[in-house]
């Protein structure tokens, strides 16, 4: 196997697995997110949970 050939297999290899990475960490930051959002929910008022929700979704908007 020619050496460029070798490189070329490694450099795949790497992106499959950043990519594997990155998609992992977003499904479990998801289910963190899901599972936090579940437990404000069963010990506050939905409405709470709701604005807490917006007024954060206003701060990742703002600072984006």
């Amino acid at each position: 196997m020619p050496g460029g050939s070798k490189r070329k297999t490694h450099e795949t290899l790497d992106h499959l697995a950043r990519k594997e990475r990155e998609e992992f960490l977003r499904r479990s930051s998801m289910r963190f997110l899901e599972c936090a959002i579940h437990l404000c929910a069963t010990h506050m008022p939905l409405a709470d949970v709701a604005d807490i929700l917006e007024e954060e979704a206003r701060h990742l908007r703002i600072y984006q």
